[in-house]
Parts: C-alpha cells; sequence; structure tokens
C-alpha cells in the first residue's frame, strides 16, 4: 500500500513535486480535481508500480525536461520506498489496481458501440484475473480447433465433388486402394 509520494519529478504536469503539506494515503484514497491537473497521471505512475512496466511513465515525460521522470512513493513493507528511476521501478507492488479510462478500455468497452469483442471483454471481467488467463488459454485452443478445421476443408475442396461421386469426403478418403489398378475392368 503506497502511504506518501514523496517526490514526482519530470512527469505529465509534475516539474518537481516533492514540497507542502504531504497527505498520507490509505487504502482507498480518491484523487477529484479539476481537468489538466495531474489525475490522468498519476493513474498512469499507479498502474506502473502495479505491473513494473515503465512505458505508461515514459510516454508521460515532461516535455523539454533534461532529466528522465524521478518517482518516490513511499509504501507500506518498506524501506526502501518504491522508486522509479533510469526508466525502471527498484520494486513493484502487484496489488495496486487502478480503475480509470484504460482500464474501461481494456476490459469493458468504449465509445458507443458495443460489439463482440467488447462483450467477451466484460466476461473476462467478471471471471477475474485467473479467469481471464483461463479464458486466453481456451481463446488460444478455440484458435488452433478453428485453424484445423480451416485446414480440413481446404483439404476437402482439394478432391472435386465429381470424383468423389456421392461419397462424402469421409467416407472417400476410407475407400480401400485397389491393387493391380491396371488390370480390373469395369
Amino acid at each position: 500500500m503506497i502511504t506518501l509520494i514523496q517526490l514526482l519529478r519530470n512527469v505529465g504536469q509534475f516539474d518537481s513535486v516533492s514540497q507542502g503539506s504531504p497527505l498520507p494515503l490509505k487504502k482507498l484514497t480518491l484523487i477529484y480535481a479539476e481537468n489538466g491537473r495531474g489525475k490522468t497521471t498519476l493513474a498512469a505512475i499507479l498502474r506502473s508500480l502495479g505491473t513494473g512496466d515503465p512505458l505508461p511513465i515514459g510516454e508521460r515525460k515532461r516535455l523539454a525536461a533534461i532529466h528522465t521522470p524521478h518517482v518516490i512513493l513511499e509504501c507500506a513493507g518498506g524501506p526502501p520506498a518504491a522508486m522509479f528511476q533510469n526508466n525502471a521501478w527498484n520494486r513493484s507492488l502487484t496489488q495496486i489496481s487502478v480503475f480509470d479510462d484504460e482500464f474501461v478500455d481494456d476490459n469493458v468497452c468504449s465509445g458507443l458501440e458495443v460489439a463482440p469483442d467488447h462483450r467477451q471483454k466484460l466476461h473476462e471481467l467478471i471471471l477475474g484475473s485467473q479467469g481471464v488467463s483461463l479464458n486466453r488459454a481456451v481463446q488460444t485452443h478455440i484458435a488452433s480447433i478453428e485453424q484445423h478445421n480451416r485446414d480440413l476443408r481446404t483439404k476437402a475442396d482439394a478432391i472435386p465433388t465429381a470424383l468423389r461421386g456421392t461419397l462424402s469426403v469421409d467416407a472417400f478418403c476410407a475407400l480401400q486402394p485397389i491393387t493391380n489398378v491396371e488390370t480390373v475392368t469395369l
């Protein structure tokens, strides 16, 4: 659990925030501010800390900043504090969940259209992380089966209907080879 934001430097709206009245953070903290004040940047920082992926912070490097982003967050279970420096975290907190527009876009739907993919993602949200992993494995198997079925159709189409006559593809393939076909008369 993050207990205090110690430093936000060269990330989004934050040039160098390290002073001021430090507000202790709780297990559930609501952050409210006007547009353009850094809420999405904070969400990106927390998502990066939770996943260990530096990209959400790297994408928000402050324009014209000479130095790379630097973030220090005091966390329960420390020291050390969670520190993002040189495009990497010194530790991650996998129990962090950020429910923002990116979460909704990845897991539910976005926009006015509700496509099959969105319904699937809603299903994944209901299943939870373990269920989503199992569902991805199922989707991989489904894709493999669909490819196998496409291959079978391609092979079946390679046998012209005129040669099969009234036989199905399976029945045609099950025919036993005729030995000495040269001597057989019809």
